[in-house]
C-alpha cells in the first residue's frame, strides 16, 4: 500500500482498499491505516499547511505525514535517484527539486462541476464563487481559503489561455471561446489553477506566465518588431514585387494581407503563416523563393522566421518551470484511477510524460520562473501556447 494511501483516514474508503487487494494491485497491512488508499479521483500537491488542517480535520496522521515528508527530503540529498523513487515516489510522495520541498499527492474523490452548472450559459460578465461552480471537500479541507476564489470569464478568441489564475484577486478566468474549451476539461483546469494557488501557500516554486516568458526573449522581440517595422514600410515593395511576378499570382492586395499576417506574436514560421494567410503552401513557397531577391521583403522572411525559432525557445523555458511542471500532472492526472496512480506514481511522469518528453523536461532540469512572484495573471498548461505554433506537437 502507498504511504499516502496509509495517511488518510477516511474510512467511507474502505471498500475501494478491498476491491484492490483482492486484485492484487495493493497489499494489506499499510503502513499506517491498511484500509485506505487514494481514491479514483483527482489529485493536488500539498505540504505542511495542508497537512495540519487536514490532521485537525481529522482526515489524516498528521504527525506521520509531516515525518515522511521530512525524511523524504533528506532522503533526497543521501539516496541514489532509483532508490528514492522506489521508497518515496511509488508510495505518492512527490518532490520539488527547485524549492527543495516534499510533497504529498492528495486526492478528493469530490472534486467536480456542481450538478446543474453549466459554465457554457453564464454571461461572460459572471463572477461566481467557487463553491458555487465546484464541489471540493476534502481540498478545503486541506485549505479552507480555496472557498474564497472566484470563477470567472476571460472570453477571447485572439487569446492563447486556455484559463488563467490571477493571483491579486485570487480569481480563475476561463477563455471559453479558445479552441480547445470544452466543460470536460474544466475540472483538470481548475485543479491546475488551484495548484497553483496552493504553491504559493506552501512556497513551493510558483508557475509563470507564457506571455511573460515571451516578453523577456529578447531575441523574439527584436525580432517581431523588426517584421512589424518592415511591414509597416513595405508597400513600395509590395507593389514593385507584385508587378515583377504578377505570372506567380501575386497581387499587391493579395500580397499586403497575407505579409499583414506575418506581424502576429505566434511561433508560426513565415512558411506556416503565409500559407495560412494565402490559404495555399504553393502560393506561400513561391512568394518565400521569388522574395529572397528582395532586400526588404526577403528580410521579413527572415526576421519571422527568427523569431519562431525564438518563440520554440521561450515554449521550452515555460515548459521546464517546476511550478508548471506540477501544475500540468495535477491537471493532466485529473482522471487517472487508483490502480493507475499506484503504477504511474506522479514524480516518475515527470520524465515520461509525452508531453515533458517532447520538450525534454527532466527532473534535473526543471527551472525557478524568471519572476520571483506568481504572475498576476498565470497560465495553466499546454493549450494556453496555440498547439499550431509548437513545433513537433
Amino acid at each position: 500500500m502507498s504511504i499516502v494511501g496509509g495517511l488518510l483516514r477516511s474510512a467511507g474508503l474502505g471498500t475501494l482498499s478491498d476491491a484492490l487487494e483482492s486484485q492484487g494491485l495493493l497489499k494489506a497491512g499499510g503502513l499506517f491505516d491498511s484500509r485506505v488508499v487514494p481514491t479514483t479521483t483527482p489529485e493536488m500537491f500539498i505540504g505542511g499547511a495542508g497537512i495540519k488542517n487536514l490532521g485537525e480535520a481529522g482526515l489524516i496522521d498528521a504527525p506521520a505525514a509531516t515525518k515522511a515528508l521530512e525524511d523524504a527530503q533528506k532522503d533526497w540529498f543521501r539516496l541514489p535517484a532509483e532508490d528514492w523513487m522506489k521508497k518515496w515516489a511509488d508510495s505518492g510522495i512527490a518532490y520539488d527539486p527547485v524549492a527543495n520541498k516534499a510533497m504529498m499527492e492528495l486526492s478528493d474523490q469530490n472534486v467536480a462541476l456542481k450538478k446543474g452548472v453549466d459554465l457554457n450559459k453564464m454571461p461572460g460578465s459572471e463572477v461566481l464563487g467557487f463553491d458555487e461552480v465546484f464541489n471540493a471537500e476534502t481540498l478545503k479541507k486541506a485549505y479552507p481559503e480555496i472557498s474564497n476564489i472566484k470563477i470567472g470569464f476571460a472570453d477571447d478568441p485572439n487569446s492563447p489561455r486556455l484559463a488563467g489564475f490571477d493571483s491579486e484577486t485570487d480569481t480563475i478566468y476561463f477563455n471559453r471561446q479558445n479552441p480547445s474549451w470544452t466543460t470536460k476539461e474544466a475540472k483538470s483546469n481548475v485543479l491546475h489553477e488551484v495548484q497553483h494557488y496552493v504553491q504559493g501557500k506552501e512556497l513551493f516554486t510558483q508557475g509563470e506566465g507564457f506571455t511573460q516568458v515571451l516578453q523577456n526573449n529578447i531575441s523574439f522581440q527584436d525580432n517581431i518588431n523588426a517584421v512589424d517595422k518592415l511591414v509597416a514600410t513595405s508597400v513600395p515593395d509590395v507593389v514593385k514585387f507584385a508587378k515583377q511576378n504578377k505570372g506567380l499570382g501575386f497581387t499587391a492586395d493579395n500580397l499586403s494581407e497575407a505579409l499583414g499576417s506575418l506581424v502576429a506574436r505566434d511561433g508560426m514560421t513565415a512558411a506556416q503563416a503565409l500559407a495560412k494567410a494565402f490559404n495555399s503552401k504553393e502560393m506561400a513557397t513561391k512568394f518565400i523563393n521569388a522574395a529572397q531577391k528582395d532586400p526588404k521583403l526577403g528580410g521579413i522572411v527572415a526576421a519571422k522566421n527568427e523569431a519562431s525559432s525564438a518563440y520554440q525557445q521561450s515554449v521550452k523555458d515555460y515548459m521546464k518551470v517546476a511550478g508548471e511542471v506540477f501544475a500540468r500532472q495535477t491537471g493532466e492526472r485529473a482522471d487517472m484511477s487508483a490502480a493507475e496512480r499506484l503504477a504511474n506514481p506522479a514524480m516518475r511522469g515527470i520524465e515520461t510524460n509525452p508531453t515533458n518528453k517532447g520538450f525534454g523536461v527532466t527532473l534535473d532540469n526543471m527551472t525557478a520562473p524568471m519572476n520571483a512572484a506568481q504572475p498576476a495573471f498565470a497560465d495553466p498548461f499546454a493549450p494556453q501556447v496555440p498547439q499550431s505554433t509548437i513545433q513537433g506537437i
